[in-house]
């Protein structure tokens, strides 16, 4: 161990000499943990997804309070794309959003949609500026597998706009992209350039946003201090937020799943 850092002999041990729990462990073991953390009174940082199901998500979500706040890493809110995004569009319409998450990943049980598209279905609920409603999904991945390699979702927000989602980690190139429509303009985003622009609906000329410089991880450790330390909650997730991200993904995969049952049943033996 390096010079001056304490050797810590349990998960209880560094609980109680905690102030605040970071938990960046595999998902299955996020609900445990945290359920610990604030049982024990201690603020909790989560990473992405807050858990594995949304019944987990809401009761971890119900349980926290001013003494141990929960709050998730879904610190995509924090690219200078979507804040500068969710500044602009404001005081506009939302009509619609399209995004894009793909490019390869690690292997595992849980699929495309709960590591890639839970990200995106925060977004549109956080620039949308509300409820979001699945309303069909269309997915594929390797037969007997709990999660899907690639999908397409449809969803709509109930302040009116409606939205595309296209998630795949089988594609070779990573790209992370936006266009978010609004009743006078049209934003294209990069999430992985940190580029924005946009073209008046009307038509006109495509010009570039100018964009902070600040660094996404570095912004949302400033949000949840400032938030720690009693002041407004502001752009970082809560655990409320958290919850209905795992919740939508849910939908999502049902949606899929329900999809390819009627597709394989059309399809005859």
């Amino acid at each position: 161990m390096p010079p001056g850092v304490a050797r810590l002999d349990s998960e209880g041990e560094a609980i109680s000499r905690a102030e605040l729990v970071v938990i960046a462990t595999p998902i299955e073991t996020h609900e445990g943990l945290v359920a610990r953390a604030l049982g024990s009174r201690r603020h909790v940082l989560v990473e992405k997804p807050l858990c594995v199901t949304a019944t987990e998500a809401y009761a971890l979500s119900a349980s926290a309070r001013s003494g141990a706040m929960l709050f998730v890493g879904h610190s995509e809110r924090f690219n200078p794309v979507i804040r500068t995004l969710a500044r602009l569009a404001r005081g506009d319409r939302i009509v619609a959003i399209d995004l894009v998450r793909v490019g390869p990943s690690r292997p595992d049980n849980w699929g495309a949609l709960v590591n890639l598209g839970v990200h995106d279905l925060d977004l549109a609920a956080y620039l949308g500026r509300g409820e979001v409603a699945v309303h069909g999904g269309l997915g594929a991945g390797p037969p007997g597998s709990a999660g899907g390699d690639l999908a397409h979702i449809l969803f709509s927000t109930d302040a009116g706009a409606i939205g595309h989602l296209y998630v795949d980690r089988t594609v070779a190139t990573r790209q992370r992209t936006i266009r978010l429509v609004t009743s006078r303009w049209v934003y294209e985003g990069d999430l992985l350039a940190q580029r924005l622009a946009r073209t008046p609906a009307a038509g006109g000329a495509r010009t570039e946003v100018p964009l902070p410089l600040e660094e996404p991880l570095a912004a949302q450790a400033t949000a949840l201090a400032d938030a720690l330390d009693g002041g407004a909650i502001r752009e970082i997730a809560t655990g409320a937020d958290g919850a209905r991200a795992v919740a939508l993904v849910e939908s999502a995969m049902a949606s899929c799943a329900d999809r390819a049952e009627k597709l394989s049943l059309a399809s005859g033996p």
